[in-house]
Order: structure tokens, then C-alpha cells, then sequence
């Protein structure tokens, strides 16, 4: 063949094999199928409650999409740990074919599940979602009682709602065990509160939404740590407006032929309780688990038993005591009280010696003969009563009178002495430490029994003396302790008030100095009156409570009882240092600070 004829044949022929190559190259194969699985969120709380208060589980849609397949039909599965159950179980939550997921009525150990969502076409290809399931966030609106007295069992009723299986009542960061479901509504759980205070119950549901809320609960001291002429007590004085309970702080104090009722939170007198024709009231003690209060008369031998919910003169009881008998230049025969609420029995320092009355029998105990005081304390944990005397001879000091045994040791105190005048004692439980008060000196005696030896008719514990001021010309007499905060509240016949710090746990060894120390005057009542702290007779018309916003106050009357004064003491502790003062601890109570603002740790409040 030709040169010439060659060469179109040549060019046919890679022509030819140009265009098959050319199509082995450039083919695309169909897209693999393609699926994926998402959700607007990773966590969903499993239930809610409707209108009638039914449980309804909570929903989620999934999104599911599908590619690349003419068949878009999507499995949904449920599981944990890669074991998956198609549509799922009552267990893990269900889901429908369309993918609308439902949670479980409870939520699953652990709370993590995974949707899986497989294509028909090619059930290889899988997605997956994995859900945390939590429970709603337990709403606690109310509970029964919410007054409570420190050391006695009591039977909580908590209505709320979210109550979900598995829940804990907590109380003040402690849980409690032994707690009831019984429905999600309602919970029940008894319970020993050894403490007073305030204390804020919650429910904690497991693996809940949110942080839970918290109503308050008010545990009342058992019994105050001394006696006194003034009763405090809390009731519940309505709600709020959501329904929670408000607990108001009430006091009753004596007068000439009745009780001032007295709402400490509104610093107002909201009632009066009068007494039967001729009974002059000199004590008021308040039974808080009773919801009484007793009354006595330094110049009868009847008790009367105020109802505190109606103020009203219930009841009467009569003491076995015929006679009366002078403490410092005054006549009694009831001369100091106070109630160990968790007994519901009165401690009655009288003139045919010390006497407990039951008031749910109205049985009386045979008197333990020592000298007769206006001021004692109290121990109910070990039923010892602390009874300061200034006997016949001219000794003083604190005799121990134990109710169990009806032994009586005397007090001798280590590393320090009493006064001449011993006038008053207050026990701190918590830390094991006695206070006594002299009257004469004006000083005070902390003694320690945790460390006290018992050898035959004396207790010997070490003591240590203190002294608030010599700036004040009549003596310190008065004294009670905040068992919350462990705060001494002070007050001498005259004007002048004190705050001192007490050891917040058990002591051991010689007692320290108290820390700190504050002490101010007092101004004239509203009425232009110089402030004088009244006896009325006797020598412990103050008390000491803790307020429903938590805080400590003291309370004292003015020597013609027509003022009630009402300190805050931590405002009196925080109060400035008056300049050019008498020492370094005289402070100004009128010029204390609480967020940014001046304000006074002063209430004066009218009684009439």
C-alpha cells in the first residue's frame, strides 16, 4: 500500500482507539446510600405534669434523613451499650416508625440512651443519637409540720411536685433515710432533729433537670439555755403568695394582770392574753411541741396554761408549795421556769425547792430542797438542772441537781472563783460550757463540764472568769446564749447591753476569753425615757431567740414595761467603735452597717 492511502487508515484507526479509551475513564459509579440522625437536643427530661396532675412522658422528634436510595424507609431502634431493641422498651423509652421518641416513666441506670436509625435499603448503614434522660427538677411548695422541736421525732409531709422514684428529702445538706413516695405529688419521711436553727428542706430527684428549691423548717430549742420571765415560740402566721407557710417569732411577757402577745417580726403587741381575776403573772415559758404556754405567779401556787393558737387561759395546775421565800429582797414562790419541750415537763424553781411538773398529766415530782433562785439552767440531754445560790452563810455559787439520779453535787470551779452573789446560769449543750453570773462583782464564770471530776458531794471543772466593762455603774445580772449561733446576749440593771462569742464546739480544758466582745448603751426609748432593763421582780426579763430570717436577736424589758427592746446581735456585734468610748469593745448599736446602709441593731417595741 501506498505512503498515501497508509496514512488515512492510520488515522482512522486512533481515532478508534482514542474514543474507547476515552470512555473507560470518565464513568462515575451511583453515590453510596447515605443516612444521618440528629435532634434539637441531647438531653430531655423524661415527664411532666398536665393540668389534672397526671405524669405524661415527655416526646422528641428525630430527624432522620435518607440518600441515594429510591427506598427511604427508615428503622428506628432504641438500646445502650450497642444492644438495641426495635422501637424500643418500656425500659429505655419507645420511638415510632416516623421517629417520635418517648421517654420512659423512669429514668434508666444509666441515664444515657442511643437512637439508632438504619436504612432499609441497606440496613449496613446506620446513624445514631444518644439522649441523657433526666428527671424534672422536684418543686417542694409546702411541709407539715414546718415548727419543729429540736430532739423530738417528728413526721414530715412534704407536697410538691416531680416527685420521681428514686427521690431523697435533704435537709440542710444532710439526707435523710427512710423516705416514702407516695405519689408525685407527696412525699413522707420521720425524722430526730437534734438541732435548733433554721433548716431548709428540698427533694432531690436522681439525675435531676436543675438545682431543687428549699422551704423552711424551724427547729426550736429544746429548751432555752436559761430560764426567763419572757416565753418566745413560733407559729405559723399564714402564707405567702405561693402558698408556703410564713413563721412569725412570738414573745409573751408578763404584766401587771396579763400577756402582751408580741409578733417580733412586725415589732408589734397583736394580742393580750388576761389572766383569772386577782393572778398576777411573773413568768411566761413557752412549750413549743404543745403549742402552750405556762404561766406562774410569784405570789400563788397556780400554774395557768395559755393556749398559744387562741390566747386564751385553757387550764390551771396547782404546785404543792404552801410557803414563800425571799431572794434578793424579793418574795416568791414560784421563782424561775422553764419546759423541756421534748418531755413536755416544767422545771419550777420554788420555795419548797426544785420541782418538775408533767403537763400532759399534771403529775408533780417530790422538790429537791437547795436555795431557792430568779436564774437557772438547764441540760435536758442529761436532765441536770445548773441552780445558782447564795446560801445563809454568805457562800455562792452553781449547785447540780440531777433529775434521774435526785443527787445534788455542788459546783467548785478551777482556776477561778465564784462571786458573792451568783444570780444566774446558761448552759450551751453544744459545747459543754455553763456561764455563770455574779451579780454583785458583775462579772462572769465559764466553766467547762466537759472535763469536770465528780468526787463525792462536789464537781470540780476548770473556769475561767471574764468581764464585759467597768463603764457601766450598775451591775451586769442578765444573760442568755443564742444556741444557734452561739452567742452571749448581756445586760446589766441599767442601760448597757453586750454581745459576746461562745465556742461553736466542745471545749477542752481551762474555757477562753469570749471573742468578740461589744458592749454599747442604750438610748432613750421613743418616749424620751432614759433606758433602765426591768426585773419586774425578777432578775431574767430578757431571752434570746433566732428569727425567722435566721438571725439572732435578744430581747429585754425596761424596768417599767412599757418597752420591749429588740437587738440584733450580729448588728451589735458589727456596730463601730465609739470614739474617745470607755474601752475598745464600746460600740455605737445605732450605727451599725448591713448592705451599704446605716442602720440600728435597735428595735424599741410598745407594749400596752
Amino acid at each position: 500500500m501506498s505512503r498515501r492511502r497508509l496514512w488515512p487508515f492510520l488515522l482512522f484507526t486512533g481515532l478508534i482507539l482514542l474514543s474507547a479509551g476515552g470512555c473507560n475513564t470518565y464513568y462515575i459509579p451511583p453515590p453510596p446510600l447515605a443516612i444521618s440522625l440528629a435532634a434539637t437536643t441531647s438531653n430531655l427530661v423524661i415527664s411532666s405534669l398536665n393540668a389534672d396532675g397526671q405524669v405524661v412522658p415527655s416526646s422528641l422528634a428525630m430527624v432522620g434523613q435518607i440518600a441515594n436510595t429510591s427506598n427511604p424507609t427508615i428503622l428506628y431502634a432504641v438500646g445502650q451499650d450497642g444492644k438495641y431493641v426495635q422501637g424500643g422498651n418500656a425500659v429505655l423509652g419507645f420511638i415510632t416508625p416516623d421517629g417520635v421518641y418517648q421517654a420512659p416513666l423512669v429514668v434508666p441506670s444509666p441515664n444515657q440512651v442511643v437512637i439508632q436509625a438504619t436504612a432499609a435499603a441497606e440496613t449496613t448503614k446506620t446513624a445514631t443519637w444518644t439522649l441523657t434522660l433526666l428527671n424534672p427538677t422536684a418543686l417542694v411548695t409546702g411541709v407539715t409540720p414546718s415548727i419543729v422541736t429540736a430532739g423530738l421525732p417528728v413526721s414530715f409531709d412534704v407536697l410538691g411536685t416531680n416527685f420521681a422514684q428514686g427521690a431523697t428529702i435533704d435537709m440542710s445538706g444532710a439526707s435523710i433515710t427512710g423516705t416514702q413516695l407516695i405519689s408525685p405529688t407527696e412525699m413522707k419521711v420521720a425524722a430526730n432533729i437534734e438541732q435548733p436553727g433554721m433548716l431548709g428542706l428540698s427533694v432531690i430527684n436522681p439525675d435531676p433537670f436543675g438545682p431543687p428549691n428549699s422551704v423552711l423548717v424551724r427547729s426550736l430549742p429544746t429548751n432555752p439555755a436559761t430560764a426567763s420571765a419572757i416565753a418566745i415560740t413560733a407559729v405559723q402566721a399564714g402564707t405567702d403568695s405561693s402558698g408556703k407557710p410564713l413563721i412569725a417569732s412570738e414573745a409573751y411577757v408578763p404584766q401587771p394582770a396579763a400577756l402582751a402577745v408580741v409578733n417580733l417580726d412586725s415589732g408589734q403587741q397583736i394580742a393580750t392574753v388576761n389572766m383569772p381575776a386577782g393572778y398576777q403573772p411573773s413568768l411566761a415559758a413557752a412549750d413549743p411541741a404543745g403549742n402552750r404556754i405556762l404561766v406562774a405567779s410569784a405570789a400563788s401556787n397556780l400554774l395557768q396554761v395559755v393556749d398559744a393558737s387562741q390566747n386564751s387561759v385553757v387550764s390551771s395546775f396547782a404546785l404543792p408549795v404552801n410557803t414563800a421565800v425571799t431572794v434578793n429582797g424579793t418574795s416568791c414562790m414560784v421563782c424561775a421556769m422553764l419546759i423541756d419541750s421534748a418531755r413536755h415537763l416544767a422545771i419550777l424553781d420554788t420555795a419548797a425547792g426544785y420541782i418538775t411538773l408533767d403537763l400532759n398529766t399534771g403529775k408533780t415530782s417530790a422538790a429537791i430542797a437547795v436555795p431557792a433562785s430568779f436564774n437557772f439552767a438547764y441540760d435536758s440531754r442529761t436532765e441536770r438542772i445548773f441552780a445558782p445560790f447564795v446560801a445563809a452563810s454568805g457562800a455562792s455559787g452553781v449547785d447540780i441537781l440531777n433529775l434521774q439520779q435526785g443527787t445534788v453535787v455542788t459546783l467548785s470551779p478551777q482556776g477561778a472563783f465564784f462571786g458573792t452573789q451568783t444570780a444566774g446560769a446558761a448552759w450551751d449543750p453544744t459545747s459543754g460550757e455553763l456561764t455563770a453570773a455574779d451579780s454583785a462583782a458583775g462579772t462572769f464564770l465559764n466553766l467547762n463540764l466537759n472535763n469536770a471530776a465528780i468526787q463525792g458531794s462536789t464537781s470540780t471543772a476548770p473556769a475561767a472568769q471574764f468581764t464585759v466593762t467597768s463603764g457601766c455603774a450598775l451591775p451586769w445580772r442578765g444573760m442568755d446564749v443564742d444556741l444557734v449561733g452561739h452567742l452571749g446576749w448581756l445586760a446589766n440593771t441599767g442601760g448597757c447591753i453586750a454581745v459576746v462569742g461562745l465556742p461553736k464546739a466542745a471545749v477542752n480544758g481551762t474555757p477562753a476569753q469570749p471573742n468578740p466582745l461589744r458592749w454599747g448603751r442604750v438610748p432613750s426609748a421613743p418616749d424620751g425615757l432614759p433606758w433602765q432593763s426591768s426585773t419586774l421582780a425578777q432578775p431574767s426579763t430578757m431571752a434570746v431567740y433566732t428569727g425567722s430570717d435566721g438571725r439572732a436577736y435578744g430581747l429585754v424589758l425596761r424596768q417599767d414595761g412599757l418597752f420591749l427592746l429588740k437587738v440584733d446581735l450580729s448588728l451589735l456585734q458589727q456596730a463601730p467603735a465609739v470614739a474617745g468610748g470607755f474601752d475598745s469593745n464600746q460600740v455605737d448599736p445605732t450605727q451599725a452597717t448591713q448592705a451599704g446602709q446605716t442602720v440600728s441593731a435597735l428595735t424599741y417595741i410598745r407594749l400596752h
